[in-house]
C-alpha cells in the first residue's frame, strides 16, 4: 500500500513525520543525526546544557530531528524558545499538529541560546553555532558547552 501523498509539503523537503496517526511525537528517527553534544545528567551547568550545530541557517527544517534526538533526555517536547532569524520564521517547519510551541526568546533568554521544555519540567539550553561556523571552531564550542574532551566529536562527525 502506498502512503498517502504529504499534506503539507514536509516529506518534500526532508522533513519526516510522526508515524502517529494524530501527527505528535514521538517523532520518527532522524532522518539525519543533529550534530550535538549535551553534558551528562549530572555534570549540571548554570548557563547550558550543551550544544547544537546545525546545517543550514534553516534552523526550524532541523527540529524533528533535534526533537527526535532529544527524546530520550527530556521526553516529549512541548515547546521551544528561541531568536529565530528570518529564514526559520518563513520556512517553519514544526505545526500544531505536531503538538510543540514555537516561540520567540523568553524575557531574559541569552542570546544564541535554544530552550528545550519538556514534560515534567524538564528544560534544556541548548547553544545554537552559527552553520557556517568552521568545523575547528565549532567543534571546540561543542566540546565547551557539553564539558565534553577537546577531542570529542559530535554524533554526526563520529566515525
Amino acid at each position: 500500500m502506498t502512503p498517502p501523498p504529504p499534506r503539507d509539503g514536509a516529506t518534500e523537503h526532508g522533513l519526516g513525520r510522526s508515524p502517529h496517526a494524530d501527527g505528535r511525537q514521538p517523532f520518527a528517527a532522524p532522518t539525519r543525526t543533529p550534530r550535538l553534544l549535551l553534558r551528562d545528567r549530572d555534570d549540571p551547568s548554570e548557563r547550558v546544557d550543551g550544544a547544537w550545530w546545525p546545517r543550514t541557517g534553516n534552523l526550524t527544517s532541523e527540529l524533528h530531528d533535534l526533537i527526535a534526538v532529544l527524546t530520550p533526555r527530556l521526553g516529549a517536547t512541548l515547546r521551544v524558545a528561541f531568536d529565530w532569524n528570518v529564514l526559520s520564521l518563513s520556512q517553519r517547519s514544526i505545526d500544531a499538529p505536531d503538538g510543540i510551541e514555537v516561540d520567540g526568546p523568553l524575557p531574559d533568554q541569552p542570546a544564541g541560546i535554544m530552550y528545550v521544555f519538556g514534560a515534567d519540567e524538564e528544560q534544556l539550553r541548548l547553544l545554537v553555532i552559527d552553520p557556517a561556523t568552521e568545523t575547528e571552531r565549532a567543534t571546540a564550542q561543542l566540546n565547551s558547552a557539553s564539558g565534553a574532551a577537546p577531542s570529542a566529536r559530535p554524533a554526526a562527525q563520529r566515525g
